[in-house]
């Protein structure tokens, strides 16, 4: 991984790079086993995307739906929980996170988990929960619903909004057709449609 991690960059000139919630081998970000290329990211002040990917446990679960239903929605919190409690944004606090579908779960759950923090990572939250989960920044890709939206805009602020429609694997119109309703002023929208990406990347500014 360290030696991608150099090619991306010297080579390639890589802007950022993509990670997944978990390795489908009992390993999510956070892990200590993963923490020298936490040090290598943040030397480099890495934009990293983080996509959800469901880990082995959950993908066949038989409660009558796909894994993708809600699954992927679980497994952003999980991923971001394990990267926050255990330190990770703590001791590299240079690194810039994207994460996707406005947080998935996170946001609706963000108050419980603010009361919830052990003890022993309170170190790693000193402003508290929600403060750390504020530093990320969110795509909106298939969460301009009103009720995600809701819950993103009531515990992150919207300089961490970012643009996005997963398209591919859908079509980029479950993202822009409900974007109107969500009734954003001017100024939100243009951070989320281009300002925010233009401070996070800024050889792209226009």
């Amino acid at each position: 991984s360290l030696a991608e991690i150099a090619y991306a960059y010297d080579t390639l000139k890589a802007d950022g790079i993509c990670i997944y919630t978990n390795d489908n081998q009992g390993h999510w970000p956070g892990d200590p086993v993963l923490e020298p290329i936490w040090q290598e990211l943040g030397r480099r002040k890495a934009v990293i995307l983080m996509h959800p990917w469901v880990p082995t446990c959950c993908s066949n679960l038989a409660y009558g739906t796909n894994s993708t239903t809600y699954e992927v929605d679980f497994e952003t919190a999980r991923a971001v929980t394990n990267i926050i409690l255990n330190g990770v944004l703590f001791r590299h606090p240079d690194v810039k996170i994207i994460t996707v579908h406005a947080g998935g779960s996170l946001p609706s759950l963000a108050g419980r988990m603010e009361d919830r923090v052990p003890n022993d990572r309170k170190q790693y939250t000193p402003n508290g929960f929600i403060a750390e989960i504020g530093k990320l920044y969110y795509d909106c890709a298939d969460a301009t619903y009103k009720a995600p939206w809701a819950a993103l805009s009531a515990v992150v602020p919207p300089t961490q909004f970012l643009f996005g429609t997963d398209y591919g694997p859908i079509g980029i119109e479950r993202t822009t057709d409900h974007l109107p309703n969500l009734r954003l002023s001017r100024e939100v929208l243009e951070m989320l449609e281009r300002k925010n990406a233009e401070r996070l990347l800024p050889r792209f500014r226009v």
